[in-house]
């Protein structure tokens, strides 16, 4: 039988497989319904936004209910979700299904990873929030390259109604699994959750937080900007594909290698090199002009800008690992970085439109830079604890 873990693994390969999938939908839907790019951005503002707004009660409910029965009830959502979809006639009728998958991927995330953390010893956290972080790529490029193709041979209603079907009998499955006391993980037994006060009075998890964020607004949107800088630097079109291929195998790399190194070095250690190679990196990739270095440092920088997220989830942990509950620590986490993630878009775009594509590259390699100032005062808050 599967570990617990190795049974989180293979719903993390599900929720961020489905949750490209779910997206890879928008244009056979469009096409079908006549819904405009308007209407469509809309749908896609709702889908992220609950990313934002269902963190901290991720968290909560967690602590309350158990962070892997959420889990599965996460998967119920998005697998309504897309059942849903085969049906819809209309714009408004895909609006509540949308918002549904969005509120069941928004959970899954915080939970999981606080999972992760309360299931490693001190010595292999790092290791395994790095290995469980990037296993979730193998969903995004397998379970979404199969919806495409079976939405073109079977039409996109079916596929829809299959990959919910699939969810749905997945679900019954893991009642059976986690049924027997062997299967329920390290979740029973634990203490008493922690006050969300106690957490925003606790200085070193706090710096934590605002470490995160700077690193999630240097690094987050660089890959939305990526085939801008590549035209500006009169790259073929054509070939846009292998660079922004490249950065993905960077990402799927670096997840695991930066998450072996915190152990080794230490989550403060880690991130500091990691933030300060990611800003040079970006330098050396805008001023690049031949396609060989473009590559080299496309793959550095993917591996860079996703794997400190093993190294980052480390100092939140570590600066609550005496309170031995993670779930709401992890939810504030993940809402404080997501404060990043949604303004670096605005301020790039901004800077890219009045000074040129590489002057937001730049000003992402400063914040990446300020991202190691509350790492430091991390280092010296947690020594105070």
């Amino acid at each position: 039988m599967f570990s617990p873990l190795a049974f989180l693994n293979v719903l993390h390969i599900l929720n961020d497989g489905y949750q490209a999938s779910f997206l890879l939908l928008l244009p056979f839907i469009a096409r079908d319904l006549h819904i405009s790019l308007t209407q469509i951005g809309t749908l896609g503002s709702f889908f992220y936004l609950f990313e934002t707004v269902f963190a901290i009660p991720a968290g909560y409910l967690g602590e309350r209910m158990g962070g892997m029965r959420i889990i599965l009830l996460a998967a119920l959502l998005y697998g309504a979700g897309f059942l849903g979809l085969s049906f819809v006639g209309s714009f408004a009728a895909v609006v509540p299904f949308f918002i549904l998958a969005g509120i069941g991927f928004a959970l899954f995330h915080p939970l999981a990873f606080s999972l992760v953390a309360s299931w490693s010893t001190k010595e292999k956290r790092g290791r395994n929030l790095g290995d469980f972080t990037a296993i979730g790529d193998l969903g995004r490029i397998g379970i979404s390259a199969a919806l495409t193709y079976l939405a073109v041979a079977i039409g996109w209603r079916p596929t829809a109604s299959t990959y919910g079907l699939v969810v749905f009998a997945l679900f019954t499955a893991s009642l059976l699994f986690l049924r027997t006391d062997k299967n329920r993980g390290p979740e029973s037994g634990t203490p008493e959750p922690v006050g969300f006060k106690t957490l925003i009075g606790n200085r070193a998890f706090i710096l934590a937080c605002i470490t995160a964020m700077f690193d999630t607004a240097a690094s987050s949107s660089l890959f939305i900007f990526l085939p801008f800088l590549l035209l500006a630097k009169h790259i073929p079109i054509a070939v846009l594909g292998s660079f922004t291929g490249a950065f993905f195998v960077g990402n799927f790399l670096g997840k695991s290698l930066i998450g072996r190194l915190t152990d080794k070095w230490g989550s403060v250690r880690t991130f500091i090199i990691a933030e300060l190679l990611m800003a040079g990196t970006i330098v050396l990739l805008t001023n690049s002009s031949s396609i060989i270095p473009i590559i080299v440092f496309s793959i550095l920088l993917g591996a860079l800008t996703k794997g400190t997220v093993p190294a980052r989830a480390s100092m939140a942990v570590e600066a609550v690992e005496h309170h031995a509950r993670y779930e709401k620590a992890v939810g504030i986490l993940s809402f404080i970085s997501s404060i990043g993630t949604a303004g670096a878009p605005l301020l790039y775009g901004w800077l890219a439109d009045s000074h040129g594509i590489t002057s937001a590259f730049y000003a992402s390699a400063v914040i990446a830079v300020l991202a190691t100032i509350p790492a430091i005062a991390f280092r010296r808050a947690k020594r105070l604890q």
